[in-house]
């Protein structure tokens, strides 16, 4: 889904998937290959500098497009054509009603509008917006008939982001000599990488360095989404913390039992991803109280740089009562085989910008 001024087109050369988290910087390029997408190259970098400041822009935009340069050269990247994920903490996400329009023509933006001031956190003229009906089988669809549908209400999904925002991403990418064919949120790209054109109920947990997203996707809509601020740092922490060692020392460590085959989860650890696991079970029944039967999770999916964790994936199986998996954003994308080693290790921080570059099979 296209959002922000984005439009599909259909790409026939290479495209990059632009991922700017908090932790660092993550380029994937994929490039189509006898009908399904090919990895061409990717790359990744751990910058000093602050990618986004309090209102969500790019703090330091010359230093970011250094990296980005850097990252390029040293992957030999070939795409000139990029898609980049707005942070989810700044982008505005909720499904309003409307009423079910009596004209196939009707303009529904100033009812949308409407509805959207009264939830925005910032006023209307601040705001990008794009709204999407989810219901569009209850829209009628012959001028002048009297629809079947009158009365009813009908579920449009709409997403905001600052001006501010988006402002300093376009510069960011003109300023990198990058053409940004679309900018997207988070949860739309992992969507896409991990999900793909599966229809059953799925929730995913993307645990990254600062915050976790959850979103619950519904035939591969997000219909709740929220954010935890609670991530891969605060597990760091205590850890450290438990043991008297540095934050680089713990890190270093978590790193090496990520790694790990069949590893116990430290119970530092698991004290530390309680918060997450309650805002997950929260979260379920939530969207079951919205939903009622039609609603049930069918599994989870873990991604983001911590998901890795030796023993996580059974914790939250047994906390939760339900299939927890890690997501495999390279399932549905060809590369060479030799690589399928090191693609399963990163795979899980890669899944953004996986999914931002796979929007090329999207062509309308």
């Amino acid at each position: 889904m296209a959002l922000f001024g984005g439009k599909k087109t259909e790409i026939f050369s290479g495209l990059l998937g632009v991922d700017l988290g908090t932790a660092g910087i993550k380029l994937v390029e994929l490039v189509p290959d006898k009908g399904r997408m090919r990895l061409s190259t990717y790359g990744y970098a751990e910058p000093k500098i602050p990618l986004q400041g309090g209102k969500g822009a790019i703090e330091d935009i010359s230093k970011t497009v250094a990296v980005i340069k850097r990252i390029m050269q040293e992957g030999n990247f070939k795409a000139t054509r990029a898609v980049a994920a707005l942070p989810t903490t700044k982008v505005f996400h909720a499904i309003i009603s409307l009423p079910v329009p009596r004209d196939p023509k009707a303009d529904l933006r100033p009812m949308i509008e409407a509805q959207a001031q009264k939830l925005l956190p910032l006023p209307i003229e601040e705001m990008v917006l794009d709204s999407n009906v989810l219901d569009k089988h209850l829209l009628p669809t012959e001028e002048g008939a009297a629809s079947a549908n009158e009365g009813k209400y009908m579920r449009v999904l709409l997403t905001g982001a600052p001006k501010t925002l988006i402002a300093s991403y376009v510069d960011l990418f003109k300023a990198a000599n990058l053409e940004l064919v679309s900018l997207e949120t988070e949860i739309f790209a992992l969507t896409r990488s991990l999900i793909g054109k599966e229809k059953s109920h799925v929730l995913i947990v993307d645990l990254g360095a600062e915050r976790t997203n959850i979103a619950i996707v519904d035939q591969g809509i997000p219909l709740l989404t929220r954010v935890i601020k609670s991530g891969g740092s605060n597990i760091t922490q205590a850890l450290a913390a438990s043991l008297g060692v540095s934050f680089d020392e713990a890190e270093a460590m978590k790193r090496d039992l990520s790694s790990a085959t069949g590893a116990l989860m430290p119970a530092p650890l698991l004290e530390a991803l309680k918060p997450i696991v309650h805002e997950i079970r929260y979260a379920l029944q939530l969207y079951g109280e919205q939903a009622g039967a039609a609603g049930i999770v069918e599994k989870i999916l873990l991604t983001g740089g911590s998901s890795r964790l030796p023993g996580l994936s059974e914790m939250l199986s047994r906390e939760l009562n339900m299939n927890v998996y890690l997501g495999d954003p390279w399932a549905r994308v060809a590369s060479a085989p030799d690589l399928s080693g090191v693609l399963d290790e990163i795979g899980a921080r890669y899944a953004v910008a996986v999914g931002l570059a796979e929007r090329m099979e999207e062509k309308t």
